[in-house]
Parts: structure tokens; C-alpha cells; sequence
């Protein structure tokens, strides 16, 4: 990617942000009380917008990773279980769930009071579509041709726990943030953080739908979250220890 002076860099990482942004507040403004279905509308508005937007940025950033295979993804729908019930469980007994018990309803109330099948479409699917098109393929990657790791790093996890509005979530997507961007590194493909984004969001609706499943989560809080934290650490380390076997299994 050709050269581009501060102030350009710093518009291509605002502009693409400002109409995410102006999405979601302009479906708000058309649906004040339209719940999931008017997010659906957003969400499918800003895969089409970021979409074009990865698109082109595609034919400028190459990136070269490991392989995305079938067993290779399993393992990433393993972690996003793992994390999502990990961190969950890590809140319960921290009591932040308590403490931020505000937070939690709003959440609640927002994202799993709808019906079920919108449930999963919208907050199961389309949502981290959306999200991974512009945190991931959109800025940490225009971020990555200017900086290092750690620092794009840390700055697209800061936007993307900002963005979600309450201290529960934004602890929450900061966590979940920073396997989403360990996983696009290792793969070079977005397909990897969608798929273990999507493992994550779903885990999180069967919990919140299953009365029994929670019960039992809450119960045996420690071991889930142990299990939980473990099962992610196992994953992660398995495919970043996992070699290249051929520069055709790194592209």
C-alpha cells in the first residue's frame, strides 16, 4: 500500500466509523421502537456499506496466514464457546454482573427479549458480520499497514469496547476483542473472527433462552468458568503452535 501522510491515515480510520455510526442512528431515528428487526436493518445496511469498503481494501492490503480448515474452524467455534461462557461466568463471580445489574437488563432487554429466530439472525449472525467487516477488516487491518501488533491492536480494541455503550459490555468485547484479532492474525482471513464471533453470540442467546442451562452455569459457576478459560487457552495455543506446512497452506 502506497504512502500516506498522518492526516489521511487517521480520516481512513474515522470516516468508515462516522458511517457505521450514522447507520445505526439514522435506523434509530426511522424505528424508535422497531427492536431487533430495525437492527436487522442496520446491520444488513452497514455488511453491504463495509462490505464494498473491505472489498476495496482488499485489492491494496495482502495479508498471508495459515490455512482455514474445517478442523481449524471447529477449533475456532470451540473458543468462541469457551470465551464467551469463560468471561460470562468470570463476571458472575467478580459481581459485576451485580454491580453493573443495570447494565445487564438493558443488555438483556435489548438483544434477547425478541423472537427467537430474529434472535439468532440479527445478534447470532448479522451483528458480528458487521462488526468483524469494520473493526477487523476495515480498521485494524488499514491500522496494520502503518503500525505494529501491539498498538493496532490496542487501539482497535479501545474503539470497539467504546462502541458498545456500557462498562459489562465494553469489559466484555474487549476480551472477546482481543481473540478476534489474535485470530484474523493467524488466519489472514476474516471468515476466522466471524466464525468464532458467531460461535460466541450464539452460545451467549442458548444460554439466555435456556433456563436450565443458566441455572446450571450459575451453579457451578468456578467450574465453568475454569473449563471455560482452559478450553480457550488449549485452543489458541494449538493454532499458534500449528506450522505452515506449504506457503499454499499460508495464503
Amino acid at each position: 500500500m502506497r504512502y500516506q501522510p498522518l492526516s489521511r491515515r487517521l480520516i481512513n480510520l474515522i470516516y468508515p466509523l462516522v458511517i457505521y455510526m450514522a447507520i445505526g442512528m439514522a435506523v434509530l431515528g426511522l424505528y424508535p421502537n422497531g427492536g431487533l428487526m430495525a437492527n436487522l436493518i442496520e446491520k444488513v445496511s452497514c455488511i453491504i456499506i463495509m462490505g464494498i469498503l473491505f472489498y476495496k481494501d482488499s485489492k491494496q492490503i495482502r495479508w498471508e496466514g495459515k490455512k482455514l480448515s474445517l478442523y481449524s474452524a471447529i477449533i475456532m467455534i470451540i473458543i468462541g464457546i469457551c470465551a464467551c461462557i469463560g468471561v460470562n461466568m468470570l463476571f458472575e463471580l467478580t459481581g459485576l454482573k451485580t454491580i453493573r445489574e443495570e447494565d445487564a437488563k438493558n443488555v438483556a432487554k435489548a438483544l434477547y427479549s425478541d423472537k427467537l429466530w430474529l434472535q439468532i439472525l440479527v445478534v447470532g449472525i448479522a451483528a458480528p458480520v458487521a462488526e468483524e467487516l469494520l473493526f477487523r477488516g476495515i480498521l485494524y487491518r488499514r491500522m496494520r499497514t502503518w503500525l505494529s501488533v501491539g498498538p493496532s491492536a490496542l487501539a482497535a480494541l479501545l474503539i470497539f469496547a467504546a462502541v458498545h455503550g456500557n462498562l459489562l459490555q465494553a469489559l466484555y468485547a474487549f476480551i472477546l476483542g482481543a481473540l478476534l484479532i489474535w485470530a484474523y492474525e493467524q488466519f489472514a482471513k476474516l471468515t476466522a473472527p466471524i466464525i468464532l464471533h458467531v460461535s460466541a453470540n450464539l452460545i451467549s442467546i442458548l444460554v439466555q433462552q435456556s433456563t436450565w442451562l443458566s441455572s446450571y452455569l450459575q451453579t457451578y459457576a468456578v467450574a465453568a468458568c475454569i473449563i471455560g478459560f482452559a478450553g480457550t487457552a488449549a485452543g489458541v495455543v494449538y493454532i499458534t503452535k500449528r506450522p505452515c506446512s506449504s506457503l499454499k497452506n499460508c495464503i
